[in-house]
This record gives C-alpha cells, sequence and structure tokens, in this order.
C-alpha cells in the first residue's frame, strides 16, 4: 500500500495546490496519481491546505437562490 508521501505529486505541495486551484477534486486527484482518496486527503492536511473561503453577498446569494 502506498503513503501519500510515496507519491511525487503528493509529496510536493506545490503541485497538489496546483491541482487543487485548477479545480480537481480529490477523485480525480486519486484517478491521475493512481492512490486512494484517503491518500489524498491525507496530503491536503499533511501540507495544511485550505480551501479558499468565498463571501457571497445577499443580493448575489438570492440572485442564486442559495
Amino acid at each position: 500500500m502506498k503513503h501519500w508521501y510515496d507519491i511525487p505529486e503528493l509529496r510536493d505541495k506545490e503541485t497538489l495546490l496546483w491541482m487543487f486551484r485548477k479545480g480537481m477534486t480529490r477523485q480525480e486527484i486519486a484517478e491521475v496519481v493512481g492512490c486512494p482518496v484517503s491518500a489524498v486527503r491525507t496530503a491536503e492536511l499533511r501540507h495544511t491546505l485550505k480551501k479558499p473561503v468565498i463571501i457571497i453577498s445577499e443580493e448575489l446569494r438570492q440572485k442564486l437562490k442559495l
């Protein structure tokens, strides 16, 4: 079984961050690099990557019906 740090794309913080910024999901990243989704999640946690917080105005929220 491979650990997250055995996979170069997950071990490199910048590469992983680039994949997330490109809009890839954990599942898509796992499929591309050939590992379980849990390995992607662990790498995300170990690199302390956080998804950006998007603040939506009330006007936009109403337009989007959220």
